[in-house]
Parts: structure tokens; C-alpha cells; sequence
């Protein structure tokens, strides 16, 4: 409530005085239009000013009673031998703003229906007319009972129905015909239902809905409970949450936790319906923002108020999914199977029944405290159980208060979560079942403070917590077979690492930072450093998972920042891993890392940049940091091996000196021997054409990795960046890197591109790849006339993320030239709007690496002015830099509305 003031009047709506303006009008349109449209009104001002969803979603399903009461009296529906029957969802009494109104007319008979077939079709036609979202059906007792025996839906639909209209006798007669003693017997039912919810998951267990989850379909959404309903209903006969605890199902803090959940879950999808005005369960990243705006969520110092909210609906899914699986498993061990139980014994405190770890110890946790822990360890070295008791995880839950600072910091407790992550096997699955029983985020709380937490953009696809353990999980895989052709460096690496769990700690700890303002990887450094102390590592140990929790975005960041070509380079980036072992653990984290945060991120050539980065170091590391390779010598070395290779195909050296003429030290670098051997004879078969040279092959003919490159060889232009650009973003090719660079004495533009397909694979279908080479030999023959400004759809996800332009400008002294560096928003079109720019300003261009993160771009661009020198007036960059931001942000204006 705002200002003290009461909340709006809940609406009204009276039955009788509405039949009675339908018989004095006689049109019921003009009637019931106006009432619905009133209700919707009132009930949405309720609810933003309340935001009680409890009260409205019953509420909405008794007006809609009210009314269709009424126009079945209107059209004189007979009392006898038809019912108007309310089903599904509806017949639950529940009734969001747009939900289906699933209606069942049931007949006693085939002449009943017949009989009245003109009075039913006008009916349903009325309420289409009226722009009802009703599911109807039509069907005697004989039909509903043949079609309930083989339809698990329609039997569940069945369940929860009650008469709205017409004959009360038929509703009773039908309950009693689909009762679970004549058809879908209660455990029949429960398999049925448990197949339904594990296929359920596994649709919306994507990443896709880790972005936008589905407040109704989604793991530990509303269908969960549900399903918990459906399966009690069954077997008790009542299945509403307060009759389970009644029974004895649910416990006190059970059915608090999952009507606290419900409650949130209905006012969500409440807001939801509300903001997008149709039936929309998905919260799509447009609606995320509004409804956590409308729910109360403000932006803060340390967070979004969109992620605050997200991270609420990400911990409500969590504890839904553990309490559905824990009840949905005491439902089979303790009222479906009772009498089969086959009692395993494990050791004096555990037993297995019926596969599942059972406590026989009463007290165990409360009297070993260490066995909180310990049980997980259990579970771990059992290959053949099926998971934890329902009773054991009540027990545990019971328990768990008893972790605190003092709990933490018992050495016998620390030893036995050690022991837990140095297991052979099953290390992910305990540590998951860990979190998911709020154990885990009690015993480390600064994991715990990051459970659940979501950043609002296209990049972190999942929460930190499933972040985490997913990149745990791809550490323990790189140790399998099925994985060496796509991991082939870290496959090797990973059987090299005595100690693993230094691996596994880093990978778990590594975001826990990000709870916090600042740094995440500094503070998540210290986190980790105290957490290993405590634990008694060794300080080697210690320190190395200290250090790669500090340094995880090393690797990821030199590939951005380094010229892998470039000696130097790679010598500082050897300075800072400092050996080989460092070096192979950075390795491994980066790769997990990356893969985890976004599998898209983990792109062919991605995978060749970051081996190119691993071989490079480890040749520098053997080289000795003492002993760095001098650029002279590398340029030398590569021109003598080229002009060699190039003399078996035919070409004397002085004709392959003449080709190249004087590109810059740059192109040796950047190249290397097989490019320049490539351009080389590309080149000399292209002849003295005047028109443009594309030439096109990949990068690498390695499994898994690499990108196709594209050679283009002409007289330079002012446009032909942008040109080119363009033409390769209407062609949907996303591209990686840029090498651009201009032969001092011929002016000939001798450019490379790396790009991937819209899937993010090299291409390597013949056709496609003639294909791109003729359009672009088309748009660079006339450059001058060739459109730069692409019109080409935004997808719907990108829009919704405005990242405002910032540019960067500084100067390299070593290489002499200008490094403008670029964040903004993704959109078609922009790389060639950023040529243009550059070339208005007479920027020549030499390189640019370009990295596309989610929603948001980071691009480097190498610049120089008209006599290769870097930009030094600050009035020029300053008018540069302006230019920049203003383009870029009038071109994601311009392409969002496209």
C-alpha cells in the first residue's frame, strides 16, 4: 500500500443481476463485455497496489464461475442430462489473467448431446465471441472414461473438476467411474507422473530456459507442486497442500516452504500475464525488468534489481526441486512400495532401501555432527545407490542449524569434505545433492551468498552456483576418452595434475567474490586463500588455488590484449604465469571456465587461440624467461622458411620479394609461414588483374577447432573496411579477428579475415564458401557504391540490452600506433559503421580483434595516421572519440527498430 492509503476494492459481480440484464437485453455481448473488461481493471489495480495473487487468482476463477453460470441459464441449457464441468487448472479454482478456462460439457448420453447440439454450439461460440481463452470439450461418461483410461493428462484434468452448471448428479458419477480402483491405480499413476516431471525437466533444463525460465513448466516451477498434488490426490483423495499436511504427508516446515513458494510463483506469473497482456509464462528478459520493477526490486550499489529478483526466483526453483524430489520420493518408499523394501546393510548408522541411503541411527547428525558431512562421502563410494532416503533428508534438514563458525572450523569436519572432493567418483553429484539439501552454502557461506545469483546479460547462461559446478564437471570429463578430439590439450593435461582437487576448489570457489563490491576475482582470491588454510593445504597448494581463483580471466583476457603472433607479447604473458605448472592449471581453469559460462563462447576458433596462447607460453617457458626471442630474428625466420617452401612450387626469390614489396614487420608477424606461403601464391596466380583477390580456407584442419579465413588482395580504399564488413555481416558471418594491413610502396590492401557461420563453425561446404567469395568480389569491386548501413533483423534477446558506447584511446609506443579500444552493444552492422567512421577521419586502419561477449561487444581497433605515425592531438581524439560514441549509438538505435 502507498501513502497509507486502502488498497482498491477487490471486484464484484453479482449472478443473478447479471442474468437478469442478459434476459432484459437479450445480446449478451454489449452485457458481459463491459463486466469482464471492469473485473480486469479492478483486479489489476489491486494487484499492483497489493500484489496478493493469493487473494486474486481464486477470486478470478469465482467471477469466471459467475459468468459462464449465467450464460448457460441464458441459453437455456437443459438442468438435466448436461453439465457444465470446470477442469484442469480452472477446475482447481485457479485463474491467472490470461490462463486457459478449460470446460468440460458432460453428457449423460448421445441424445443428450443431440438434442441440444444447436443450444451447445451456440454456447461455445458465444464465448469465443466474447475472446474467452477457452479449452472446450464435449463427451458423454461412457467417452470421458475410455478416453481418461489412456490419456494421463485428460485423467488429471479429471481429477481436479468440479460442476459449474446443469446436472449436479453427473459430476459425482463421473469421479466415481475414473476413481484410482478402476483405472489408473495410484501407483500406476505415480509412475506415470514421475516420468512426466523427469521429461519435463530435461525439455527445460536448457540453456535457453536458464535465461528465461518458465514460471509454470520449468524445474521447480508450478508444475512441480502440482505434480506432488496430483500424485497424493490419487492415493489420498485430496491433494491441496494444507490436506497433505493434515495427513501427515507434508510436515509443518515442508508445507510452509512450498506454499511460500507458490505464492511467489503466482505472483510472478500474475505480473507476468498482467505486463504482456496474453497468456506468457516464459519471463523473457523484455518482462524480466518489468516485473521486477512492478514486484518491488530496486537497483543497488552490489546489484540490479532485475538480478536480485531473478536470483529469488532461481533460489524458490532450488528449493522446490529438492522438496518435490524428497516428497515425491517418500510418496514411492513409504506409501507405494512398503511392501517390497529389500534392506541393504552399509554400515552400523545406514542401510539401503530399495536403493536409497537410509538413516537407522536416530539422532546420528544431532549426536556426530561430522556425519552432516560424511554421509555425502558415503554416497559417493556406494557405485550402486539411487540416492538419499526421504528420511535421511529430513534428518539432515532437521540438522543443518548446527553448522556454524565453530562447526567450520573443526578439523575433523574439514578433513571430511577434503575427503569428499579427493573421491574417485561422484564428486559433482554430492556436491550438487550437498546445495540442493542447504548444506553446502552453510558449511562455505560465501558459496552460499552466491547461490542462485544471475547476471542480467547473454553471457552468464546460468546462475554462479550451476556455473560452478558444471565447470567442475567438464575438469572431471576432460579425464574420459569421448572427449580428447574436442579437448585435446586438456585431456592430456588433466592426467598430469596429481592433485586434483586443487583444481576442483579453485573451480568452486573461483565466483564467490562476485557477492561482493569490487574486484570479484581479488575477493574471491581470499576467499579461497582462508578457505585452504583452513582446511590445512599445504601452502604450494594453498597458493595455487589462491592464485587461479585471482587469476582465472588471465588467459582470456591475454587473448583479447595479446598479438599471439607477437614474441613480445607472449613473453609478457609468460612473465605472468611464470612456469609450466601455472601455466597448465591456468590452461585447464580457462577452458572449463569458458565452456561453463556460455558453451556458445567456446567456438572453433576460440578453441585455436587459446591452444595458440598455450603452445606459444610453454615455448617461451622452455626458452627461459631470460631468454626472450627477439622480433628481428622471428621476422628473419619466418621470410627465409616462406621463401624456401615457396621455391618448390616454382617461385624464385626475387619474384616473391617482389610480391610482397614492403607490407611491414606486422604481416610476417601476424601471418606466420603458412599464410604468407598461401597469400604468396594466391597472389602470383592472380596476375596483374586489377580486380579484387579473395581467396578462402580454414584456419585449421584439426577437429574441433578453427575458423575459415578470408585473403582479400587489392588496391587499398578509403571505404574498404566498412565495404567489407558489411558484405560479411549480410552474408551472416560473425568475424573473429581482422588483420589489415597496407604495402607502404603499392598501396595494396593485404587484409585477413577470420570468420565462423551463425552457427559459430567454420564453413566448409563448397558451395557456401564460392558463394561468399563472388559476393564479395562484387561488393569490392566498387566499393565507393557499395551500402555500409545494414538493415538486417536484431535478434529479439539482443534488443533488450541498450549498452551504452565507450571508447578508449591510447598509444603504443613500441608499435607506434593508437589502440582504440571499443564497448557497445551488439547489433548487425556496427563493424561497418565503425569503418566508415574511421575512414571519414582518415584512420588508417591496421588490425582489430574483435570478441562478441552475449549482448555486448569488445573490440580493439590498431589505427595509425596518413603517415603511419599514432594520433597525438587531443583535440583529434577527443573528436574521434565523440564520433565513435555517437555512431555505434546511433546505430544500435537505427537496428534495434529494425
Amino acid at each position: 500500500m502507498s501513502n497509507g492509503q486502502a488498497a482498491p476494492a477487490l471486484p464484484e459481480l453479482d449472478e443473478d443481476v447479471l442474468y437478469q440484464q442478459l434476459t432484459e437485453r437479450g445480446l449478451p455481448l454489449p452485457v458481459i463485455k463491459p463486466e469482464l473488461t471492469r473485473i480486469r481493471e479492478e483486479a489489476n489495480a489491486y494487484f499492483r497496489e497489493t500484489l496478493d495473487a493469493d487473494t486474486l487468482v481464486p477470486l478470478r476463477a469465482t467471477l469466471m464461475d459467475r459468468v459462464l453460470r449465467a450464460l448457460w441459464r441464458f441459453r437455456n441449457l437443459p438442468a438435466e442430462g448436461l453439465a457444465l464441468i470446470a477442469v484442469g487448472g480452472y477446475g482447481r479454482g485457479e485463474l491467472h489473467p490470461y490462463s486457459d478456462i478449460d470446460v468440460l460439457i458432460l453428457a449423460r448420453s448421445e441424445d443428450d448431446i443431440n438434442n441440444n447440439a444447436s443450444d451447445l454450439q451456440d454456447f461455445i461460440t458465444l464465448l469465443w465471441d466474447l475472446k474467452l481463452d477457452v479449452g472446450h470439450s464435449v463427451r458423454t461418461l461412457a467417452e470421458c472414461v475410455s478416453e481418461a483410461s489412456g490419456d494421463l493428462t485428460i485423467i488429471t484434468n479429471m481429477m481436479e473438476s468440479r460442476t459449474l452448471a446443469g446436472d449436479t448428479s453427473l459430476h459425482p458419477d463421473l469421479k466415481d467411474s475414473v476413481a484410482a480402483d478402476r483405472i489408473w491405480p495410484a501407483a500406476s499413476f505415480f509412475e506415470a507422473k514421475w516420468t512426466e516431471l523427469n521429461q519435463r525437466h530435461d525439455k527445460h533444463n536448457s540453456a535457453e530456459y536458464n535465461l528465461e525460465p518458465n514460471v509454470k513448466n520449468s524445474p521447480g516451477a508450478l508444475r512441480d507442486v502440482q505434480t506432488i498434488s496430483w500424485v497424493a490426490m490419487r492415493h489420498f483423495g485430496k491433494g491441496t497442500l494444507s490436506n497433505l499436511q493434515d495427513s501427515g504427508f507434508l510436515t509443518s516446515f515442508e508445507y510452509q516452504r512450498l506454499a511460500s513458494s507458490v505464492s511467489f510463483l503466482w505472483q510472478v506469473r500474475y505480473a507476468l500475464h498482467m505486463l504482456a497482456g496474453r497468456e506468457e509464462d516464459r519471463l523473457l528478459f523484455d518482462l524480466q525488468k518489468q516485473v521486477a520493477e512492478l514486484l518491488g526490486y530496486r537497483d543497488n550499489s552490489r546489484q540490479l534489481g532485475v538480478e536480485r529478483f531473478m536470483s529469488q526466483f532461481y533460489r524458490h526453483q532450488l528449493s522446490t526441486i529438492q522438496l518435490s524430489e524428497m516428497l515425491l520420493m517418500h510418496f514411492n518408499e513409504d506409501y507405494m512400495k512398503c511392501n517390497d523394501n529389500q534392506f541393504q546393510a552399509v554400515n552400523e548408522h545406514f542401510v539401503l532401501c530399495n536403493g536409497y541411503l537410509q538413516l537407522k541411527t536416530p539422532g546420528l547428525f544431532r549426536d556426530e555432527p561430522v556425519w552432516l558431512l560424511k554421509v555425502f562421502v558415503l554416497l559417493a563410494q556406494l557405485p550402486d545407490t539411487r540416492g538419499m532416503h526421504s528420511s535421511t533428508i529430513r534428518a539432515l534438514r532437521d540438522n543443518r542449524n548446527m553448522i556454524d563458525d565453530d562447526y567450520r572450523q573443526n578439523p575433523e569436519h574439514n578433513a571430511t569434505f577434503m575427503a569428499l572432493l579427493r573421491n574417485k567418483s561422484r564428486v559433482v553429484r554430492e556436491l550438487s545433492r550437498m546445495m540442493r539439501h542447504g548444506i553446502l552454502g552453510r558449511y562455505i557461506p560465501e558459496f552460499g551468498r552466491v547461490i542462485g545469483m544471475m547476471e542480467y546479460d547473454l553471457l552468464h547462461k546460468y546462475t554462479v552456483d550451476d556455473h560452478s559446478f558444471r565447470m567442475i564437471r567438464l575438469l572431471r570429463h576432460f579425464r574420459y576418452g569421448d572427449v580428447r578430439e574436442q579437448f585435446p590439450i586438456a585431456s592430456r593435461l588433466i592426467h598430469k595434475i596429481q592433485k586434483k582437487e586443487v583444481l576442483y576448489l579453485a573451480a568452486l570457489l573461483h565466483d564467490t567474490g562476485k557477492s561482493m563490491e569490487g574486484d570479484h576475482c581479488l575477493h574471491g582470491g581470499e576467499i579461497a586463500e582462508a578457505f585452504c588454510r583452513q582446511h590445512a593445504l599445504k601452502p604450494a597448494d594453498t597458493h595455487m588455488v589462491s592464485w587461479l581463483v585471482s587469476n582465472h580471466l588471465l588467459m582470456s583476457d591475454a587473448l583479447q590484449k595479446y598479438d599471439l603472433s607477437n614474441p613480445e607479447d607472449i613473453h609478457q604473458f609468460a612473465l605472468e604465469v611464470g612456469d609450466q605448472y601455472h601455466l597448465d592449471m591456468l590452461f585447464l581453469i580457462s577452458v572449463a571456465d569458458t565452456h561453463s559460462t556460455n558453451p556458445d563462447l567456446w567456438t572453433p576458433w576460440r578453441a585455436e587461440q587459446m591452444r595458440s596462447l598455450y603452445r606459444s607460453t610453454q615455448a617461451a617457458l622452455r626458452r627461459g624467461l631470460e631468454n626472450p626471442l627477439h622480433k628481428d630474428e622471428v621476422i628473419e625466420e619466418i621470410q627465409q622458411e616462406a621463401i624456401a617452401q615457396l621455391k618448390d612450387y616454382g617461385l624464385p626469390e626475387s619474384r616473391v620479394r617482389e610480391i610482397w614489396g614492403v607490407p611491414g614487420d606486422d604481416y610476417f608477424l601476424r601471418e606466420g609461414v603458412d599464410n604468407i606461403v598461401w597469400h604468396t601464391r594466391e597472389i602470383d596466380s592472380h596476375g596483374s588483374s586489377e580486380k579484387p583477390l579473395v581467396s578462402i580456407r580454414q584456419t585449421s584442419d584439426r577437429q574441433f577447432e578453427g575458423a575459415t579465413q578470408i585473403f582479400i588482395f587489392m588496391k587499398d580504399q578509403p571505404n574498404l573496411f566498412a565495404v567489407t564488413t558489411a558484405t560479411l555481416d549480410q552474408l551472416n558471418l560473425n568475424i573473429q579477428d581482422a588483420r589489415i594491413m597496407t604495402s607502404e610502396a603499392e598501396n595494396n590492401a593485404v587484409d585477413t579475415y577470420i570468420v565462423l557461420d551463425e552457427n559459430n563453425e567454420a564453413i566448409v561446404d563448397p558451395e557456401h564458401i564460392r558463394s561468399i567469395r563472388n559476393t564479395l568480389c562484387e561488393a569490392l569491386a566498387e566499393p565507393e557504391d557499395y551500402s555500409t548501413i545494414i538493415q538486417r533483423r536484431t535478434p529479439r534477446m539482443l534488443k533488450q540490452f541498450m549498452v551504452p558506447t565507450q571508447v578508449t584511446i591510447s598509444n603504443d609506443p613500441i608499435r607506434k600506433r593508437t589502440v582504440l579500444e571499443v564497448v557497445a552493444a551488439d547489433r548487425p552492422g556496427l563493424l561497418a559503421r565503425m569503418g566508415k567512421i574511421l575512414a571519414e577521419h582518415n584512420a588508417q586502419l591496421q588490425g582489430a580483434k574483435i570478441l562478441t561477449e552475449g549482448e555486448r561487444v569488445s573490440d580493439i581497433f590498431f589505427i595509425v595516421d596518413q603517415n603511419n605515425e599514432p594520433f597525438s592531438d587531443p583535440d583529434f581524439c577527443q573528436a574521434l572519440t565523440d564520433a565513435v560514441e555517437k555512431g555505434l549509438d546511433q546505430q544500435v538505435e537505427e537496428q534495434t527498430a529494425v
